[in-house]
């Protein structure tokens, strides 16, 4: 039997007909995950992950659809038990996956907790959901309801000029541009070009294309960067292998690649 505490957590996870609560959801994102007739490994492990992420060493299972739902803890998220009406979630309430119905489950949550939960960001896994609906239509045609509900917020952008100079992926073009031009010296490129990709992350931006290959290759860039040349191993980049690597990424892929 449901605890006093996990039926509060249901109450407020929830809505009445066994939806996510639109006032839980709020500051946090959702996406739908394309399921089976039960949970399996894929989804455990983002659910997993995205617990450890938060410092929960726990998670709340709870079959729905009873008028006094049991309530159980287990360390993993799903087994072979687990199929829908079901939803599980952080003690803390940050995360949660709710399987209303074979086919789909939706997975939302904080910044945090969807970070790790969905490392590929929420607009890429709501785009798989979209492709993967479509091609279920014929058997499941409730999914593509489901996608369009969860659409993608950002289309994939596939070159500088696509990308719309007021997002977070629009501030690292620009940083790319006053790097290579010498107006930004390299640590100070390091630290913003980090801070910008957390931010484009978080807010779902996607890349594909050329210009996912430029900003892939920065990161891989800055990987071997160190910022503090006290702490620079001797195999790091020094700055100004840093800006001539960089810029050479730059120029190959700017001047050659064309809108998608």
């Amino acid at each position: 039997m449901a605890t006093e505490r996990e039926a509060r957590d249901l109450a407020v996870l929830l809505t009445p007909d066994g939806n996510l609560a639109p006032s839980w959801l709020k500051g946090k994102s959702v996406t739908p995950l394309h399921v089976g007739e039960r949970l399996d490994a894929t989804q455990a492990a983002r659910l997993t992950a995205g617990a450890r992420a938060i410092g929960a060493t726990h998670l709340l299972y709870a079959p729905l659809g009873e008028e006094d739902p049991a309530v159980t803890t287990r360390e993993t998220p799903a087994d072979a038990a687990t199929r829908p009406h079901t939803i599980i979630w952080t003690p803390d309430r940050q995360g949660a996956v709710l399987f209303p119905a074979p086919g789909y489950a939706l997975l939302a949550g904080t910044e945090p907790f969807m970070a790790t939960a969905v490392p590929e960001g929420t607009d890429e896994a709501r785009a798989r959901f979209t492709r993967y609906a479509r091609k279920r239509a014929a058997i499941r045609p409730e999914l593509l309801a489901v996608a369009g509900k969860y659409s993608p917020a950002h289309t994939a952008w596939s070159h500088p000029a696509d990308v719309a100079p007021n997002t977070a992926a629009g501030h690292q073009l620009q940083l790319l541009r006053d790097f290579t031009n010498g107006a930004v010296p390299a640590p100070d490129f390091a630290h913003i070009w980090w801070q910008a990709r957390r931010a484009s992350r978080s807010n779902g931006e996607r890349l594909r294309g050329p210009l996912a290959e430029l900003f892939d290759r920065v990161f891989m860039l800055l990987e071997d960067y160190e910022v503090d040349p006290q702490l620079a191993e001797p195999t790091d980049l020094s700055a100004t292998e840093l800006h001539a690597a960089v810029t050479e990424a730059y120029r190959r892929i700017v001047p050659t690649a064309r809108t998608i």
